[in-house]
């Protein structure tokens, strides 16, 4: 039967398929927040500070907000030589 309506869908003019995408997203999106797990801000804060660090090097400071400045000058002067 699904590939029947495959098979019937392509054959469609592309105006009528592009609708066909767009109500079949919209209906999964909208399964997807009826049943999936809805996430509270808490929840979300605990992620956010889980992430914390995530990109630091152990045993190196990270630059500071001058240093990574003076970098990105000294990229583009010399990018653009």
């Amino acid at each position: 039967m699904q590939i029947e309506l495959i098979e019937q869908i392509i054959h469609l003019p592309i105006a009528e398929r592009v609708e066909i995408i767009e109500r079949i997203s919209r209906s999964v999106r909208e399964d997807l927040n009826e049943n999936g797990r809805k996430i509270n801000l808490e929840e979300r804060k605990r992620a956010v500070d889980r992430l914390r660090g995530i990109a630091a090097v152990e045993g190196k400071t990270p630059p500071t907000d001058e240093e990574t400045e003076e970098d990105y000058t000294n990229y583009l002067a010399e990018k653009y030589k």
